[in-house]
C-alpha cells in the first residue's frame, strides 16, 4: 500500500514532483503515464528509497515512513528499473542467486530455478546474462523483483523489449500478485489492460 500527500521532489531548481497525492491500495494495479521528463521514473526511484524526497506531509509504504523507516520499506518492496541491473559475467541463475543472497530469506537452488521457469528463462539459466537479449534481461529483472514475495511492487516500463509471450507472462504474474493483495505501481507510455486506474503525470503533478 502506498500513500503520498503533498509530496515534493526536485533536482536543483527543477521541481520534478510537487504537491503530489497518490494512493495505491492493497490488491490494486495503478499505472502512471506521462511524457518523458514528467517524473515517472523519479517517483519510482523515490518510492524504492534510491532517492530521497524533499518534503511531504505523508509518505508511507505498507504503513512505514519512506524516510525514517527506509530499511523496513526496502524489505517490503520489489523494484524493476527501466534498465535492470545484472552482472553480464554471471549466468542467469547466478544473477538471481546473488540477489537472493542479499535478502533476509532462505531459499534453495530449486527455488531459484523455479523463479526462472516462471518467467520463461529456465532453458537459458546457465547462459551468461551478458548474452541475453533485451527481453530476456527484462524477464530476469522481473524475476529478481518478485523473488522475495514483495507486498508492494514498483515497475518502471516493465513491458519494454518483451515479445507477446513475455508480456503475457508478466501480466499473469501481476494479476496473481494482485489477487494476493500486492500493491502494484507501474509506469508506461501505453495503456495497460490489467490496470485498475491510470494516473497521468504532467509537469510534476498528477492530474
Amino acid at each position: 500500500m502506498i500513500k503520498l500527500r503533498n509530496f515534493f521532489k526536485s533536482f536543483g531548481p527543477k521541481n520534478v514532483l510537487r504537491s503530489l497525492d497518490l494512493d495505491v491500495d492493497s490488491g490494486e494495479i495503478v499505472t502512471i503515464k506521462g511524457k518523458n521528463g514528467s517524473g515517472k521514473t523519479t517517483l519510482l526511484k523515490v518510492l524504492s528509497t534510491l532517492e530521497k524526497p524533499d518534503d511531504y506531509d505523508l509518505a508511507e509504504v505498507d504503513g512505514f515512513d519512506l524516510v525514517s523507516s527506509s530499511e523496513e520499506v526496502r524489505s517490503r518492496i520489489g523494484f524493476l528499473s527501466h534498465n535492470p541491473p545484472f552482472y553480464p559475467e554471471l549466468t542467469g541463475i547466478e544473477n538471481l542467486q546473488f540477489w537472493l543472497d542479499l535478502q533476509p530469506i532462505s531459499y534453495s537452488l530449486d527455488y531459484a530455478s523455479e523463479m526462472l521457469a516462471k518467467v520463461g528463462l529456465i532453458m537459458f539459466k546457465d547462459d551468461m546474462a551478458g548474452n541475453y537479449s533485451r527481453g530476456m534481461i527484462q524477464r530476469l529483472g522481473f524475476a529478481i523483483a518478485i523473488a522475495h514475495s514483495p507486498t508492494t511492487l514498483l515497475l518502471d516500463e516493465p513491458f519494454t523489449g518483451l515479445d507477446d509471450e513475455g508480456s503475457q507472462i508478466i501480466e499473469e504474474h501481476l494479476l496473481r500478485m494482485k489477487d494476493n493483495d500486492c500493491s502494484i505501481l507501474l509506469s508506461s507510455h501505453s495503456d495497460i489492460s490489467i490496470t485498475d486506474k491510470t494516473l497521468e503525470l504532467d509537469r510534476g503533478a498528477l492530474k
